[in-house]
């Protein structure tokens, strides 16, 4: 049962990761530019999630 719930919430994770990376792409081209603090906050946020996202979703069982 924690399983399945680590792989949910990893999934959470990674879709956080995604979602914020769209948010920033498509806030940079409907503004025509991004400004650097935008920019380096975006790539935190997608580098935590990213790195939470894997540490939390669990490894798969080896057969046997």
């Amino acid at each position: 049962m924690n399983r399945e719930r680590r792989k949910v919430i990893g999934n959470i994770f990674a879709d956080a990761a995604k979602y914020t990376l769209t948010a920033g792409v498509i806030g940079s081209l409907i503004s025509g530019e991004i400004p650097g603090f935008v920019f380096v906050a975006t790539g935190c946020a997608f580098t935590a999630f990213t790195i939470s996202a894997y540490y939390i979703t669990p490894k798969d069982k080896e057969n046997g």
